[in-house]
């Protein structure tokens, strides 16, 4: 139990810091406001989501194909 209290205290405090980042850092970027910006923002994370769940899958797949199973 402790361990999930400690858990969600550091997903917590990490989304806050990002928050906090986001607040203050991201005003000062020069990010130009076009249409391709902001479809790259929005469909950026998940790619990278997409991208690292497909890399799992194809190691998964890669370590199941080395090591077969005997019955």
């Amino acid at each position: 139990m402790l361990d999930q209290i400690g858990f969600v205290a550091k997903v917590l405090g990490v989304s806050l810091a990002l928050a906090i980042a986001f607040k203050t850092i991201a005003p000062r970027l020069p990010i130009p406001a076009t249409s391709a910006v902001s479809l790259a923002i929005v469909l950026l994370p998940s790619a990278i989501v997409g991208a690292i769940l497909t890399w799992q899958l194809w190691k998964m797949n890669d370590a199941d194909a080395a090591h077969p199973r005997r019955d």
